[in-house]
């Protein structure tokens, strides 16, 4: 009886001992996840941030407004654009000095995002534009730009007023143009030379291509600056970094 006593005690206590073992291993295991469930909440709470501090800038330049304009006989044309290429429509334009930050007039875009207007004075032009949801941009036309614009827009308004104010006779004025542009070509011909055509021209096309240029900088600037796949990329090496600190502290625990 001793001896089966003593047997049945040793099996009473293996029983104990293994439920014991079996309730510590679960305990174990019930800290161990609550451990790794509260770290993968922080990993992703870190994540969603960090996805977010990224995201932000790429959504607020995505809706960005740009806008250009340029001065040509005695007028300013401006324009305006998102960055997805869609037209700024009814978009207030406002135009200021921009030597004093006096505002000059203001107006809205056509169903082109164009805005057009006469020169007010010879200054240079702050040109301001407010899109919808209050995305704003700005652009400054020289004062030399205007300058030429009012200059060349004087000139033929000039010429067209001396044109309606010259008498006209019948033979004697006609044979008198006529000697006159005879002159005036032969004149022409000797004084005007090869070099002063071309430093006119390349004036011209200078002024012509000023836009495009700022356009061409105006891109290279947001070219340069991170899209959307740097950005998704840069989420994902951080979540590999984020998998693998985890992978091994939950290893070493």
């Amino acid at each position: 009886m001793s001896q089966q006593s003593t047997v049945r005690g040793q099996k009473d206590f293996s029983k104990s001992w293994d439920f014991f073992e079996i309730e510590k291993s679960i305990l174990i295991l019930r800290r161990s996840k609550t451990f790794l469930s509260r770290r993968v909440g922080v990993a992703i709470s870190f994540l969603l941030l960090a996805a977010y501090c990224l995201l932000l800038p790429a959504t607020a330049s995505a809706h960005r407004v740009n806008v250009y304009g340029y001065a040509e006989d005695g007028k300013v044309f401006v324009e305006g654009y998102f960055v997805d290429g869609t037209k700024a429509m009814n978009s207030l334009v406002e135009v200021f000095d921009a030597e004093t930050g006096e505002k000059l007039l203001e107006g809205k875009t056509n169903k082109e995002g164009v805005f057009s207007f006469k020169i007010p004075k010879l200054t240079a032009l702050k040109l301001v534009l407010t899109a919808s949801m209050g995305h704003k941009n700005d652009y400054t036309i020289s004062r030399e730009e205007v300058a030429e614009a009012l200059g060349r827009s004087g000139t033929s308004q000039e010429s067209t007023v001396r044109s309606q104010q010259s008498p006209v006779s019948s033979e004697q004025s006609e044979a008198s143009k006529q000697r006159a542009g005879q002159k005036e070509e032969v004149t022409a011909e000797g004084a005007v030379s090869s070099k002063e055509i071309e430093q006119v021209v390349a004036k011209v096309l200078d002024r012509k291509l000023l836009p495009i240029k700022n356009i061409l900088l105006k891109m290279q600037e947001e070219a340069s600056r991170p899209g959307m796949t740097e950005i998704i990329g840069g989420i994902g090496y951080i979540m590999g970094i984020m998998g693998i600190v985890l992978y091994f502290k939950s290893k070493n625990r």
